[in-house]
């Protein structure tokens, strides 16, 4: 998901993020099945609109993460080009295995499967999986990136911090006061895309990791804890509002996260960063498995769809017939999460695909 430190300093709170935040990436992906089968009157969609919340800050540690490894850079249009290139192959590459296992599990014949052209042509038009709308999102970050580089160059920290506040207000603060006060909603051609919730995240780590040093943990931790039931809260009470509870999810937005989700992941990232600063330098084996651990980030993140789809029947609904499906689904969980991981540690020793992964 994010561009790993190769040749550069390795942090250890980042890959640590990393592992974070793509096991949150699965949980997103997985636990609105328990809280959508169920309704406030019942503790458990409380808990599990709540863990959905924290998995929601999956892909913004991700766009901090990459913030924090590629802004201070200067890549030539070459180098970026070359990541440009990485992610597409991973997606096509990627998005035919999938491609593969749908046809096999419908109606599988030699002339779909070979239909090379037709595939690329869809997944052009339409992404072969809910789940790799990042990867189309980061392909176009790849292609801004020599020229983001230039412009976080030229920033001071405080230049930063006023970006920073702009674009928390726009697209985090704005958006959660119009939904309940419309006529304060933006004129519809004011348009001020530079400062997008995604951008601003991807500079927000680069601020944590250039300019920010220990952040007060406690701030952190109460700042994380406020933001999550802040969003709960307002989930609720849009539920007993809404039409039989429809759309009452209208926090939950992938290129624009809500500010409750913005204000947790920022808080998520600064604490992290902090703790590891704390605890001082790691011994040379735990980094290393770190290191290892962070870097099968990616190829969990373009597995797990696929695995999560494979194993619902198989594996949750009959777990949910025996325990709570809160439970049920943690366990669903963690067991794709160390399946991916595996699979993505295997993968990487093969020479081709340890390039793309």
């Amino acid at each position: 998901m994010s561009a790993p430190l190769t040749a550069r300093k390795r942090y250890a709170y980042l890959d640590f993020l990393r592992i974070l935040a793509v096991f949150l990436v699965i949980v997103n992906h997985t636990n609105s099945i328990v809280f959508r089968s169920l309704t406030p009157a019942n503790t458990t969609w409380w808990i599990s609109v709540a863990w959905y919340y924290v998995s929601k800050i999956g892909v913004p540690i991700f766009v901090m993460v990459s913030g924090a490894c590629l802004l201070p850079r200067q890549d030539s249009y070459k180098k970026a080009a070359g990541r440009f290139l990485r992610i597409l192959i991973a997606l096509v590459v990627f998005s035919y295995g999938y491609y593969l296992v749908q046809l096999w599990e419908t109606y599988w014949t030699w002339q779909k499967a070979l239909d090379i052209p037709g595939f690329l042509a869809s997944i052009w038009q339409h992404r072969i999986t809910d789940s790799y709308w990042y990867l189309y999102f980061y392909l176009g970050l790849m292609v801004m990136l020599p020229f983001l580089q230039k412009l976080a160059s030229a920033m001071k920290k405080r230049d930063l911090e006023v970006f920073l506040a702009i674009s928390l207000t726009v697209f985090g603060v704005w958006p959660l006061v119009t939904h309940y006060v419309p006529a304060l909603a933006l004129p519809e051609f004011f348009s001020v895309p530079l400062f997008g919730t995604l951008i601003g995240l991807f500079f927000a780590g680069h601020y944590l990791h250039t300019y920010a040093g220990r952040i007060n943990r406690v701030f952190c931790v109460t700042l994380f804890l406020l933001s999550v039931a802040g969003a709960v809260l307002l989930t609720g009470l849009e539920y007993a509002r809404a039409d039989s509870g429809a759309n009452y999810l209208f926090m939950d937005s992938r290129t624009d996260p809500a500010l409750p989700i913005v204000l947790s992941a920022f808080a998520v990232m600064a604490l992290t960063r902090s703790s590891f600063e704390a605890r001082g330098p790691l011994r040379a084996k735990t980094g290393d498995r770190l290191t290892a651990l962070g870097g099968c980030a990616f190829g969990i993140y373009l597995l797990q769809g696929l695995v999560i789809i494979e194993t619902r029947h198989r594996v949750f609904d009959p777990l949910r017939s025996m325990m709570n499906p809160l439970l049920a689904a943690l366990i669903w969980e963690a067991g794709v999460f160390l399946f991916t991981l595996a699979v993505a540690w295997v993968l990487k020793r093969i020479p081709l695909l340890k390039k793309l992964l």
